[in-house]
C-alpha cells in the first residue's frame, strides 16, 4: 500500500469533503437572502401602491410625497438589485456542491481500492492526478464563499457529523441483503459504543 499517496489523497478528499459542504451552506445563505430580497419588493410594492391610493382617495398630498419617496426607494432597490442576485449565486453555489460530492465519492472509492491493495503505484499516481485536474476546472469557475458559510460547514462536519453515519444507520436503508450485522460473523462486528455517562 502507497502510504504517502494515501495521506495526500486523504488530505485533499478532507479540503474537499469541506469545500462541498461550505457551498452547500453558502447556497443556503444565498437563497435566505433571496426571500428577503422578495419579501422587500413586495413590501416596497405594497407601500408604494397603498400611498398612490390613499392620494387619490384622500386628494392629500402628504400621501403623494410619501408616495414619491417610497417608488424613489423602490427604484434604487431594484438597482441594487442589478448587481446583487441572491438566488442566482444559490443556484452556482449548488452547482459547486454537485459537483464536489461526485469528486468527494471518487476520492473515497479510490481510497478504498488502495487500502484493499486493488490498485499499483502507477494507477494510483494517475488516479490522484486526474482528479486534481477535476478540481482544478470545478475551482476555476466557483462562487467565492465566506466566513459565515465556513463556519456553519465546519458545524455541520465536525459537531453534528453530517458525513458521518453508524453501521446501524446505513443497515437502514440498505435492503436484508446488504446488511452489515447479517453478512458478518459475530466475531468481526464492530462493537456498540457504550453509552455516555450523565
Amino acid at each position: 500500500m502507497d502510504k504517502v499517496n494515501l495521506q495526500v489523497i486523504r488530505e485533499s478528499f478532507g479540503r474537499v469533503a469541506y469545500s462541498h459542504k461550505t457551498h452547500e451552506k453558502a447556497a443556503e445563505i444565498e437563497d435566505r437572502n433571496s426571500k428577503i430580497v422578495k419579501w422587500a419588493n413586495i413590501i416596497l410594492t405594497a407601500l408604494t401602491s397603498g400611498t398612490l391610493i390613499s392620494t387619490i382617495v384622500t386628494n392629500q398630498n402628504t400621501f403623494l410625497y410619501i408616495s414619491a419617496l417610497l417608488s424613489s426607494l423602490m427604484l434604487g432597490f431594484t438597482l441594487f438589485q442589478l448587481n446583487f442576485n441572491p438566488a442566482e449565486r444559490a443556484e452556482k453555489h449548488r452547482y459547486v456542491a454537485k459537483e464536489l460530492w461526485y469528486i468527494r465519492e471518487k476520492y473515497i472509492n479510490l481510497m478504498a481500492d488502495i487500502i484493499n491493495g486493488k490498485l499499483g503505484d502507477e494507477l494510483i499516481i494517475s488516479k490522484r492526478d486526474q482528479l486534481i485536474e477535476e478540481l482544478k476546472l470545478i475551482y476555476k469557475f466557483t462562487p467565492q464563499t465566506n466566513s459565515k458559510a465556513y463556519e456553519k460547514a465546519r458545524k455541520s462536519l465536525k459537531i453534528d457529523e453530517e458525513l458521518t453515519f453508524s453501521d446501524e444507520e446505513i443497515d437502514q436503508f440498505l435492503p436484508d441483503e446488504l446488511k452489515l450485522k447479517k453478512n458478518l460473523p459475530p466475531s468481526s462486528a464492530k462493537p456498540s459504543n457504550p453509552p455516555l455517562a450523565d
